[in-house]
């Protein structure tokens, strides 16, 4: 097993156990707060135990990011090099758009088939808002999924088949938006452990229309971090589908009464996301390749 396989099997048992240990436990009779309890005393019944532990998820995860770093003997730098920043600018601007312009096309189809209609235009804060989220979701995660798990685990993986690489990413990808417990988490003795174990991804209504939707738009942009070396494009991409989901649920509002079915309303899950998906995988995918990422 090289560098990169065994940073990504440390990087995944180091992320539970922390995980679930830094939930609360009962030793000896005694209570030890940990995260779940100073959040507990700091804002009483602000979080559920499930947000709680999807925060801890998250926070680890990034901790953790450094020392894969220095495994890999590796770093963040390149993530955003290549072309100039007027280039760069435009390259993700493009993509932004392409993928809002994706959410709406889902959203037009929808109101034709009569489980959406078209609403006022949303006002300068819905716009803010899908701005604002749709780009600190698309940085964030494109740095963590396409970046750590990507650029740099696949020059620590060496060479290998382009499907392999790019399969276990947008899997992982698609997997990891459904790391959360179902219903509460009890205090005690190993909890936070128990807790990995109630995950919707394995315990709960895994929604199978979202999950493959979500493993195709991994696809999508990891094969786009994998052409441009660089994260410009799957971020713009990825802020495009996000400020575009905010958007179009207001400017399309679900019709009053209407029942889901593969017609909608969801922009996210069903055949028709998955479809404008595929779509737009065939078009990037390209010829079959290889890594040979220096």
């Amino acid at each position: 097993m090289n560098r990169g396989w065994k940073g990504v099997a440390a990087f995944f048992c180091l992320w539970i156990l922390l995980t679930g240990a830094l939930f609360p436990v009962v030793w000896a009779g005694v209570t030890v707060p940990a995260v779940r309890g100073v959040i507990e005393g700091w804002a009483p019944g602000s979080l559920t135990a499930s947000r709680v532990f999807g925060r801890i998820i998250l926070v680890v995860a990034l901790v953790l990011v450094p020392a894969l770093f220095w495994f890999w003997k590796d770093g963040p730098k390149r993530f955003f090099s290549g072309l100039s920043r007027g280039g760069r600018g435009m390259q993700t601007l493009a993509w932004f758009f392409w993928g809002f312009f994706m959410v709406a096309a889902g959203a037009w189809l929808q109101e034709m088939l009569g489980v959406r209609n078209r609403g006022g235009f949303p006002g300068p804060d819905i716009w803010a808002g899908a701005l604002a989220s749709g780009c600190l979701v698309a940085v964030l995660e494109e740095f963590f999924f396409r970046g750590v798990l990507g650029l740099a685990f696949w020059k620590a993986a060496e060479e290998k088949p382009a499907a392999l690489l790019l399969g276990v990413n947008a899997a992982v990808f698609a997997a990891a938006h459904d790391l959360r417990p179902i219903g509460d988490v009890p205090s005690g003795f190993l909890s936070g452990f128990a807790a990995w174990t109630k995950l919707q991804l394995w315990a709960g209504p895994a929604d199978p229309w979202k999950l493959a939707g979500l493993f195709v738009a991994g696809l999508i942009l990891a094969r786009l971090a994998w052409q441009h070396q660089n994260l410009w494009a799957a971020i713009g991409l990825h802020a495009g589908w996000v400020a575009g989901m905010r958007f179009c649920r207001e400017f399309w509002r679900e019709t009053p009464g209407v029942s889901a079915g593969w017609w909608g309303p969801s922009l996210e899950a069903g055949p028709i996301p998955l479809v404008l998906l595929l779509l737009v995988a065939f078009a990037v995918w390209g010829q079959p390749i290889r890594a040979r990422l220096d």
